[in-house]
């Protein structure tokens, strides 16, 4: 079953809708392959894979070679289902050329169409309401470390209830 077409913008010639998987499909396409070992995958869980090569792209998953993030199990072979991946990371430095070759040069719509902000113009300040200031609450103390004495004077009342 695929999950449904959530995307507004047309795929190719035939003005299909993309679903998810797809577009997660495209979007991997379009990295070439010397630049595999430098992607990271960042899940749902919060997990991120180091990717050495993308194996293959299935319509619901891929299959890949990696690692967990902070472990060096390399050469591990891993499926990732798209419904689990939250972004797509490139960790090798990309200069804007090789990035405009890779995903193009055309920003989105609603980028390009936006009107530039003035540079003098300072963000304006929200207005409240004026409230009586109240002083912040003090922070919790901590309790005082318990003197050796007292200490060693528990542990032996303690030994004797025990005997």
């Amino acid at each position: 079953m695929n999950p449904p077409a959530i995307y507004d913008q047309p795929t190719g010639d035939y003005g299909l809708l993309m679903n998810a998987n797809e577009a997660w499909i495209a979007m991997i396409r379009r990295i070439p392959g010397s630049l595999h070992d430098a992607i990271a995958l960042g899940l749902t869980t919060g997990v991120e894979i180091v990717v050495q090569k993308i194996v293959r792209l299935e319509p619901d998953f891929m299959i890949l070679r990696g690692r967990l993030a902070g472990t060096q199990d390399t050469g591990r072979a891993i499926l990732v289902p798209y419904a689990q991946l939250t972004f797509v990371a490139i960790t090798r430095e990309l200069k804007d050329p090789e990035l405009e070759e890779i995903f193009g040069k055309a920003a989105p719509a609603a980028i390009a169409d936006a009107p530039a902000a003035p540079a003098h113009a300072a963000p304006a300040e929200p207005v409240s309401e004026a409230k009586p200031e109240t002083p912040p609450p003090e922070p919790p103390k901590k309790p005082e470390p318990a003197s050796r004495a007292s200490l060693v004077a528990k542990l032996r009342e303690r030994i004797k209830d025990k005997q």
